[in-house]
């Protein structure tokens, strides 16, 4: 075993709905609003809102600048510098939000870089790698993790074969040298395993989404209740055929 990669919501770190989604969310509306009233555009903010929340679940794949210049031209703009402006305002806007951190990852990922393996994340979401290390930053696990592979910048999502390609690319590392974590039993466990990656399945905080762990991944591999857990685990890990 070489590297272990991580979903991240609900896994290494956790946001309370509907609070903290809108939090980030008021403050990338704001920042797309800012940018336009500095070039003398008064747009309303109700009206910037929509168009984000219609957006809907093609966050997670869509690129800034894609989803910029989408806004930007159901507001009725389509000035090209006008879509850097707003993708960089976008991208930067959440900066300063700090997730809640799963304790259970603050204490056993310097126990994993301890023993040498690279720590990676994998994550459906619509902040960027960029994004995620800071998010990572602000709650004081960063230093911890070497790669980061998020959905809206490659346009994937997991439980697709490609993602996790990708991973292994950057890694350098064969799918059997890495054991992918996560609490989706469809798009961790499952799309790791179809992708020739191990997996485990990490159902600790599934509560705090109202979730249950599902039969067919806990009959699949290894279930985690914490992932404090993880260092044993790992040692059993039955070997490839």
């Amino acid at each position: 075993m070489r590297a272990i990669s991580f979903d991240l919501w609900f896994t290494l770190i956790w946001e309370k709905h509907p609070e903290d989604e809108e939090l980030y969310t008021d403050l990338r509306v704001s920042s797309i609003q800012n940018v336009l009233r500095s070039r003398g555009y008064e747009v309303p903010k109700e009206l910037i809102l929509r168009v984000y929340r219609g957006l809907g679940h093609s966050r997670m794949v869509l690129s800034v600048r894609e989803l910029a210049s989408i806004i930007s031209t159901a507001l009725g703009f389509r000035d090209k510098e006008l879509v850097e402006e707003i993708a960089r305002a976008y991208e930067t806007s959440t900066d300063s939000f700090t997730p809640r951190l799963n304790e259970e990852a603050a204490e056993v990922l310097p126990k994993l870089k301890k023993v040498g393996l690279k720590v990676a994340i994998v994550s459906n979401t619509s902040f960027t790698a960029r994004g995620i290390r800071r998010l990572l930053n602000n709650v004081g696990i960063g230093e911890y993790v070497d790669y980061v592979l998020s959905s809206s910048d490659v346009g994937l999502t997991k439980p697709q074969r490609a993602i996790f390609l990708k991973l292994l690319e950057q890694l350098g590392y064969e799918g059997s040298e890495v054991v992918h974590v996560g609490d989706s039993c469809v798009d961790d466990v499952l799309g790791a395993l179809s992708s020739g990656l191990r997996a485990i399945y990490y159902v600790g905080l599934l509560k705090l989404r109202k979730a249950e762990a599902d039969r067919v991944c806990s009959r699949l591999v290894p279930t985690l209740e914490s992932l404090q857990d993880l260092p044993k685990v790992l040692n059993i890990l039955p070997a490839e055929d």
